[in-house]
């Protein structure tokens, strides 16, 4: 899931992009200009991120629904070949996002972050620098969320 705290609104957003692989929103990719297509870094990276977004329109049956969550799979799972939008944050946004890592990858409150081979964040590794700030904890209705902070300059952790 990915929720814009604050943002500035109006800027130009990718969404000729196509999903490489299955993900959820709120994960970090990278672009491969040559294939058109969103996929997950080889290596931990702070350089060149995107979150992962998609309009949320409805199709088959739940075109019936009137009443669901942001949560819903429909709206936050996203297949392979899916075209997606592809938000690049600037200084001083706040986003908030459930794609961590878990258990030892676990990312730590205080620290910039890092996004991991498989899209989720993750603590920085002490040689790289970044700009995504973990800031603080989110709870969005139930559901557990980090707040990440973008600076304007990287920098790295102790």
């Amino acid at each position: 899931m990915l929720r814009e705290l604050q943002v500035i609104n109006g800027k130009n957003i990718a969404a000729d992009f196509k999903a490489k692989t299955t993900m959820k929103t709120g994960m970090a990719v990278v672009k491969d200009y040559t294939t058109k297509e969103a996929k997950f870094p080889t290596t931990g990276t702070a350089d060149n991120l995107f979150l992962v977004n998609k309009e949320r329109i409805p199709t088959g049956i739940n075109t019936a629904r009137t009443d669901f969550s942001d949560y819903d799979e429909e709206f936050v799972d996203v297949k392979v070949g899916e075209f997606i939008k592809l938000p690049k944050y600037t200084d001083g946004e706040i986003i908030a996002t459930d794609a961590v890592g878990t258990d030892a990858k676990k990312p730590t409150r205080g620290k910039v972050l890092m996004a991991d081979t498989d899209g989720t964040w993750i603590d920085a590794a002490s040689t790289v620098a970044s700009r995504y700030l973990y800031a603080d904890d989110y709870i969005d209705n139930g559901h557990a969320l980090i707040k990440i902070q973008i600076l304007d300059t990287p920098i790295k952790n102790a």
